[in-house]
């Protein structure tokens, strides 16, 4: 018996009219902001000094600042550093752990449970949790110490380099169950004929792997890359309940910079400018990195 969808068929045509209300709604909803936001990116606007109306109107002097502000480009280096690391580890754990566990075995249901607890914890929380694991008198350093058989006492949050492993260490904690889950409903999904005939045909597990399977997850896999870059390069939880930014700025991304400028310098204008210029970057390599999923070579 057919299903509805056999039955109810739209033209291509017409697809578009049916998201309009919903584009409108939203361009309605953010227009307005963004117009708002692109003023104030030109002005020297400080809440304390008067309205945003008032405030005097300086050009490009916000943006010629910021390329010379060696705390932004240090926040976007680190942030960046961050994103080079964490998602290509979350990636390789995600997808290692989804091919491991993609085959049927007993208790298959509450493994896959267990994996993705950490991904529904609240991001604060885990900062908090792990926070607390890298304290100096911390489970992180005991157990250390008893691995090693020396009484390890490191500060991890003392020293720049061990600041930022801490908060590397969380995220990947937190993300990787956000990889596995696109990753194993992806594989669970592969249709089973190219795959059982390769077997039959008497390729071996990795050949089939990389030859049938691989392709036919490409998108899977350039989505999740991209949102999880994309959710990267937004960290602020981890760092602002860990570190503050610290030891001095050596922890600090680019969240936690707009975050300090904005409300404890209360700069705004130049706050928005920053804003505007990680906005106009992010759009453009998310144009060119979604091009192949949007069927453009």
């Amino acid at each position: 018996m057919a299903g509805l969808r056999d039955w109810i068929t739209i033209p291509d045509k017409f697809k578009n009219l049916l998201i309009m209300p919903v584009q409108l709604t939203m361009n309605i909803v953010a227009m307005p902001a963004f117009a708002l936001a692109w003023y104030v990116g030109f002005t020297n606007w400080s809440p304390a000094a008067g309205d945003w109306w008032e405030a005097n109107f300086i050009f490009f002097d916000n943006f010629i600042n910021l390329a010379g502000d060696q705390y932004f480009i240090g926040a976007i280096l680190r942030t960046l550093l961050i994103v080079g690391i964490c998602v290509p580890i979350e990636f390789a754990l995600g997808f290692l752990l989804a091919y491991v566990l993609s085959g049927d075995f007993i208790g298959k249901k509450a493994v896959i449970t267990i994996i993705l607890v950490p991904m529904m914890v609240v991001p604060a929380v885990g900062g908090y949790i792990f926070y607390l694991m890298f304290l100096e008198y911390g489970p992180v350093n005991a157990l250390l110490s008893i691995v090693t058989g020396t009484d390890f006492r490191i500060a991890w949050f003392n020293q720049p380099n061990t600041a930022l492993i801490s908060i590397m260490l969380t995220d990947i904690w937190q993300w990787t169950p956000f990889m596995f889950l696109i990753f194993i409903s992806s594989m669970l999904a592969l249709p089973q004929d190219p795959i059982n005939a390769s077997y039959v045909l008497g390729a071996s597990r990795g050949y089939t792997f990389r030859r049938v399977m691989l392709p036919m997850l490409r998108t899977p896999i350039m989505i999740a890359v991209i949102l999880r870059s994309i959710e990267a390069f937004k960290i602020f939880d981890y760092i602002y309940i860990m570190t503050k930014g610290g030891p001095g700025y050596t922890t600090q991304t680019i969240s936690m910079y707009l975050y300090e400028w904005g409300f404890k310098y209360i700069r705004f204008g130049y706050v928005t400018a920053a804003s505007l210029l990680i906005f106009i970057t992010m759009a453009i390599i998310g144009w060119y990195a979604s091009k192949p999923l949007r069927g453009v070579k």
